[in-house]
C-alpha cells in the first residue's frame, strides 16, 4: 500500500446539491469473480491481494485517506423520450475518485451495490448475469476501440433475487467500473428542471477543471458554456461513429445513459449485430424502435439537443444551434476514420464509405456477411481484394449485389502494417451474438464453470492488442 493512488474528493467538493451520502448493502458471502488488473494498473490498485480487493470492491471498506462515504449522484432524464425527475443512482453509487499519475480522474462507480433514496421499489441489486454481459461488454468494444467505461470487478454476493425478464430466482453480484466520470446530460437537466443556475454553473467549472482540461477555464461562463457543449458533441458523436463500425446497440439511449464525457457507459440489454440492419434492437420493450442499431446517432443528437436546452442560461439559442450542426461532422468524421482503422487501410472517399454501408444494410442478411467478419475477411483493403478475387473464396462479396464493395476497397491504400498482423487479425475473428453470451453463461449458472468466460475475454484482448486498440482506448 506504499504506493496506494491518491485519492481525491472532487465530486464530494461540489456539494450535496450534486449527491445524497448512500449506505453500501451488507451480503451474505463474498466470492471474487473477476478483478481487472489491466484498467486497475494505470489507477495503482492492481497489486492489490484478493483479500483487499473483496474488502473495498464488495465490503465498501473506506480507501486510506478516503474524505467521504459512497455518494448516490442525483440526476434526472429523458427515458424513451419522457421526462422522469424521479431518477438517481438507484442501485449504483460514486465509491471514490482517483487522480492518477497522468492526471486524469477517475472515477469508481458501483452497480448493485444496494438501495438508496433513488431506488424507489428496486432492490438495488444487480444480477450475477447483468453482471457477466457488462463484463462482457466492455472487454469487446475495448478491443474494437471504442472509448468505454471499465468493468474492474465483479464479485458474487449470494443472494437470490427476483427479476421478470429471467429465470428466477437468480444469483446476485455487485459490479465495480472505472469511468471517467459520471457527469451526464441528465444531471444537467436535474439543475435546469430546479432553476439551479447558480450550480449549472458550478458544474460547468468543475468540468473545465477536471474533464475538458484543454479548455480555458478563466473564460466568461457564456464562452465556457459553449465550449463544454461543443466538446460533449464532439465526443459524443465521436463515439457513436465508433459504435457504428463496431456493430453495438447499446439499447437504452436515455439521456441519463450519455455521460458528457462522450465515454460509452452503463449497459443493459445490449447487442452485437450478426447482420447490418438499421432496425436491429436490444431491448426487447423498445416497441417503437427507437434505440435501434440505425438510430442510435439520432438518439444521439436528440440527447444532446436536451443538454443544450439545459444551458439555455449560458448560450443563445441560435449558437445551441449552430453546435449541434456540427454532430454530423463529427459523427461522420469518426465513422470514416474508424472503420478505416477497422478494416486496415489508410482513408477512404465518404461517397465510397457511404455505398459500402448502403450495401452491407440492404444485403449483408441476404447473402450471409456477418458484420463483424467483413472487416476481418477484408482487412487490409487492396491486397487482400486482389488476392480474394484470385480465388473461389467469399463468393457473397462477388455477387451481382455486392460486388461493388471489392471495386470499392480495390481502390484503397492498406494502412502500414505487416503481413503477420493482417493474417492473424483474419484468424482471430471474433464476434459476441446473444447465442454465445447465453452459452457462457449457461456454463456459469448451471456448473459453475468460468473457463470460457475467462478465454473469451483472452480471445477480445489478444484482438484489440492486435489492432493497437490501446491507441484508441485507455485501458
Amino acid at each position: 500500500m506504499k504506493n496506494f493512488p491518491r485519492i481525491v474528493d472532487k465530486h464530494y467538493n461540489l456539494g450535496e446539491d450534486f449527491f445524497e451520502i448512500a449506505i453500501p448493502a451488507e451480503f451474505p458471502h463474498h466470492k471474487l469473480r473477476f478483478r481487472n488488473n489491466r484498467a486497475s494498473k494505470i489507477i495503482g490498485l492492481d497489486k492489490l491481494s484478493d483479500k483487499e480487493w473483496v474488502n473495498y470492491f464488495g465490503k465498501f471498506h473506506s480507501f486510506p485517506k478516503a474524505c467521504h462515504s459512497p455518494l448516490a449522484l442525483k440526476y434526472h432524464g429523458h427515458q424513451f423520450g419522457q421526462y422522469n425527475p424521479e431518477l438517481g443512482d438507484g442501485r449504483g453509487f460514486l465509491l471514490c475518485q482517483i487522480l492518477s499519475q497522468d492526471k486524469i480522474l477517475w472515477d469508481l462507480g458501483t452497480k448493485g451495490s444496494g438501495q438508496t433514496n433513488y431506488s424507489r421499489n428496486g432492490d438495488g441489486r444487480l444480477t450475477l448475469k447483468g453482471a457477466v454481459r457488462e463484463l462482457l461488454a466492455t472487454e469487446f468494444l475495448s478491443a474494437l476501440g471504442v472509448n468505454t467505461s471499465q468493468t474492474i470487478s465483479i464479485i458474487e454476493t449470494f443472494e437470490n433475487l427476483e427479476r421478470n425478464d429471467e429465470p428466477s430466482p437468480t444469483r446476485s453480484a455487485v459490479l465495480v467500473r472505472r469511468s471517467h466520470g459520471h457527469i451526464r446530460i441528465g444531471t444537467f437537466q436535474r439543475l435546469a428542471y430546479l432553476n439551479e443556475k447558480e450550480n449549472i454553473e458550478i458544474l460547468l467549472n468543475h468540468i473545465a477543471k477536471n474533464y475538458f482540461t484543454s479548455i480555458n477555464m478563466n473564460a466568461d461562463i457564456i464562452y465556457l458554456a459553449e465550449d463544454i457543449f461543443l466538446e460533449s458533441v464532439k465526443n459524443i458523436a465521436t463515439s457513436m461513429g465508433r459504435i457504428i463500425v463496431a456493430g453495438f446497440v447499446h439499447g437504452v439511449l436515455n439521456t441519463d445513459n450519455f455521460n458528457v464525457t462522450g465515454e460509452v457507459f452503463d449497459y443493459g440489454p445490449w447487442r452485437f449485430i450478426e447482420f447490418a440492419s438499421s432496425n436491429f434492437t436490444a431491448a426487447y420493450f423498445d416497441y417503437n424502435g427507437r434505440y435501434s442499431f440505425g438510430r442510435q446517432p439520432e438518439a444521439a443528437l436528440w440527447a444532446l439537443t436536451q443538454l443544450g436546452k439545459s444551458l439555455k442560461y449560458f448560450i443563445s439559442e441560435k449558437r445551441i444551434i449552430e453546435i449541434l450542426n456540427q454532430f454530423s461532422i463529427h459523427f461522420n468524421n469518426s465513422l470514416r476514420s474508424h472503420f478505416c482503422w477497422r478494416i486496415g487501410i489508410k482513408d477512404i472517399d465518404p461517397n465510397n464509405l457511404n455505398k459500402i454501408m448502403k450495401i452491407l444494410f440492404n444485403f449483408s442478411e441476404k447473402y450471409k456477411i456477418d458484420y463483424s467478419s467483413f472487416y476481418h475477411d477484408l482487412y487490409g483493403g487492396k491486397d487482400t481484394v486482389n488476392e480474394l478475387l484470385k480465388t473461389t473464396n467469399c463468393e457473397k462479396f462477388k455477387t451481382e449485389d455486392t460486388i461493388e464493395i471489392l471495386e470499392i476497397l480495390r481502390e484503397t491504400v492498406p494502412s502500414e502494417i505487416d503481413l503477420e498482423k493482417t493474417n492473424l487479425i483474419k484468424q482471430n475473428k471474433e464476434n459476441m451474438l446473444i447465442s454465445e453470451v447465453e452459452e457462457i453463461w449457461e456454463q456459469i449458472n448451471l456448473f459453475d464453470n468460468w473457463e470460457p468466460l475467462y478465454q473469451k475475454i483472452k480471445k477480445l484482448r489478444n484482438l484489440g492488442t492486435t489492432l493497437n486498440a490501446q491507441e484508441l482506448v485507455n485501458f
